[in-house]
């Protein structure tokens, strides 16, 4: 799997040597079940399989009455499986996972309305979190679905202009408040006519909503929020 280090060409070669070596002590295992993977190295067909289709708007999409964006969507429930994989991104410097998921996101959309974008703008970390973690998990799934729409990821749009404290334990309110002109754009950016917000998990939607104000505020005309994942419906719980 990427690593994220650069070798000079001897260098690569006794690395690649390595890493043969530990793949053949250490045969891969899928990440969610550790059977051998079949799908990719990481993920075997059955658990893939086992994901949870929503490809719908968002339930909590009610909570937003202004809100901006012409179209919302979540591919996947976020279930005990994706879960699992999106905690290896962000906890497990596994962004190969979100690549990889990035581009089954864009291989099942890769006709919708969604693909007609001008431009991918994967939601935006703060500095220092994005130092902290080395790479933005937004960026990666972005950057798997540019694979297979050919339209291109820009990073430098949007900017978080404030380290914001994590949304896991607020509500709804607490983090609309939280999140609240959290970006600006780019002094010297072009702006696209339309553009497709990209994050990994829309629970209230309330990050990718501001981000969608700031960039209607701004004249962009066209704004789609594209996201992996979303939470579970209480009925699915029980089934």
């Amino acid at each position: 799997m990427p690593n994220g280090r650069i070798f000079s060409r001897p260098a690569r070669k006794v690395t690649n040597f390595l890493n043969s070596l530990i793949d053949w002590i250490y045969p891969s295992q899928c990440t969610c079940c550790g059977k051998e993977p079949d799908l990719c190295p990481f993920l075997c067909n059955e658990c893939y399989h086992k994901l949870l289709i929503f490809d719908d708007t968002p339930d909590s999409i009610v909570y937003h009455k202004d809100q901006p964006a012409d179209r919302v969507k979540a591919l996947f429930y976020f279930d005990d499986i994706l879960q699992k994989l999106i905690h290896d991104i962000k906890y497990r410097d596994a962004s190969y996972v979100a690549t990889f998921l990035g581009r089954k996101l864009g291989e099942h959309l890769q006709l919708s309305e969604f693909s007609k974008c001008d431009a991918l703008l994967p939601v935006p970390l703060y500095s220092v979190r994005k130092r902290e973690r080395t790479y933005n998990q937004s960026a990666c799934i972005a950057k798997g679905i540019s694979k297979e729409w050919g339209i291109p990821v820009n990073e430098r749009l949007v900017k978080r202009c404030r380290n914001t404290n994590t949304q896991t334990k607020l509500n709804k309110e607490e983090r609309r408040k939280n999140i609240q002109d959290a970006f600006r754009i780019s002094k010297k950016a072009i702006l696209p006519k339309s553009v497709c917000i990209i994050d990994d998990v829309f629970t209230t939607g309330a990050t990718t909503m501001e981000m969608a104000r700031t960039l209607k505020k701004a004249g962009v005309k066209e704004i789609s929020i594209l996201c992996l994942a979303t939470p579970l419906r209480e009925s699915k719980k029980k089934e």
